[in-house]
């Protein structure tokens, strides 16, 4: 049996970064439902088999992809997310909040390092769920899609740049928690470390040096 690598404390970064879908809240099936139903309610059907490798873009991409593979939607894009979005906000209550992630943030929270949320979902979503889990004191900052331009979500570092600018960070004394590829990605491209809470793994950017040992997966037979 595999178990969850522990989550590294991040005290010797000035600043931490954190994903909200996945990495902060279990959300995966509000978001897959979410979207489904949007897509249902404009006579559109989305296969869960095509959504999965897929979740980690953003909803407005995703629906662009949809359509470059499969034709146009019976319904615009943007009344599409519209909807969906608000399926989402609806749902806060039903998030489940992540303990050993967030147990992070308000660790470092009370040590008075500056803390920040970069997110590929929308500022609307993201504000519900941070209402609803009683999460929105332990951040200074909050950046999602909608502040950046469309298709500069993640894997782009656009989001990650942002906050710390906002943070009054470097990005080298950024670390940033996600747990997809594609967030880490986008960390790593904006020169800051990133821990994959899915993975277990910390990555540094090319040409700096790791601040921490990588961590690794515990295995327990």
């Amino acid at each position: 049996m595999t178990t969850r690598a522990a989550v590294p404390d991040g005290e010797t970064f000035g600043a931490l970064i954190f994903d909200w879908d996945g990495t902060l809240v279990d959300s995966n099936d509000v978001c897959f439902t979410a979207l489904a139903r949007a897509m249902a309610d404009a006579g559109a059907k989305l296969d869960p088999d095509w959504y999965w490798p897929r979740q980690a873009i953003t909803s407005p991409d995703m629906l662009l992809a949809w359509e470059q593979e499969f034709g146009h939607l019976p319904e615009p894009v943007d009344d599409i997310i519209r909807r969906c979005r608000g399926y989402v906000r609806a749902a806060a209550p039903d998030l489940r909040v992540i303990d050993d992630v967030a147990l992070v943030a308000r660790t470092a929270r009370q040590r008075g390092q500056r803390l920040g949320i970069g997110s590929n979902s929308s500022g609307s979503v993201v504000a519900a769920g941070l209402e609803a889990t009683g999460l929105a004191v332990l951040f200074d900052t909050v950046v999602t899609s909608s502040d950046v331009p469309q298709g500069r979500g993640k894997p782009e570092p656009d989001i990650f740049l942002l906050v710390a600018q906002r943070l009054d960070a470097e990005p080298a004394d950024c670390l940033v928690y996600d747990d997809t590829d594609v967030g880490v990605a986008a960390a790593l491209s904006a020169g800051m470390a990133a821990y994959n809470v899915q993975t277990g793994v910390l990555s540094a950017p090319i040409g700096a040096a790791p601040r921490h040992r990588p961590a690794v997966m515990d295995r327990v037979d």
